[in-house]
């Protein structure tokens, strides 16, 4: 066990694009959002978990989420932000991420399509990361920087600490486990995955 981690697990989410609320349904007899849990309990003592959404109510963004389970974890220095979306994710990448030392760290995958942007201006992929989520931080840095007031719709949390410290992450190459259910498709995909691997 990570003595001085916690760990915040984001499942208070309205699931909009789901169509319903993803963290709840049913994957292989558990929640979606039990599947990351039980893992993250395999290396953070569970009184130092705060699911949001079961334990404290969700907020109306995802920063505000992330907040409501800021104030409610105490007495750590480091802080795992994992999604329910992401329920592949594995023990030895939770792990990695608690014992990590820099103040802001992200796993992140090299992007393999085009990108373009909307005005039709082309960029460099071998230049960029998808940056996935779970991340971890310092526990003190990013609840000084949510209560600055300034941040209210971020898409994850090492975007906060580089606008309120210039702290740039701290990137982890990784694999294509960390795939997000956002859409019906995506869970069916996600068990079928998980059940060859059973």
């Amino acid at each position: 066990m990570e003595s001085n981690c916690g760990a915040i697990l984001l499942a208070g989410g309205k699931g909009a694009r789901f169509h319903g609320q993803k963290q709840f349904m049913e994957l292989l007899g558990k929640p979606l959002w039990k599947h990351v849990y039980d893992k993250l309990a395999s290396i953070v003592d569970p009184t130092r978990i705060v699911v949001v959404g079961v334990d404290v109510p969700g907020g109306e963004t995802r920063t505000g989420s992330v907040i409501n389970g800021m104030q409610a974890l105490e007495g750590v220095e480091r802080v795992v932000i994992a999604e329910a979306a992401r329920p592949m994710v594995t023990v030895e990448q939770l792990h990695i991420l608690a014992e990590d030392k820099h103040p802001s760290v992200a796993f992140v995958t090299p992007l393999v399509n085009t990108v373009v942007m909307r005005n039709g201006d082309y960029l460099n992929r071998e230049e960029m990361y998808q940056l996935l989520t779970p991340q971890a931080f310092s526990y003190p840095l990013l609840r000084e920087a949510l209560a600055s007031g300034r941040f209210h719709d971020m898409t994850d949390e090492t975007r906060v600490m580089f606008e309120y410290y210039q702290i740039r992450p701290h990137f982890i190459e990784t694999g294509d486990n960390l795939m997000k259910v956002t859409y019906p498709n995506d869970l069916y995909l996600v068990k079928t995955i998980m059940e060859r691997e059973e």
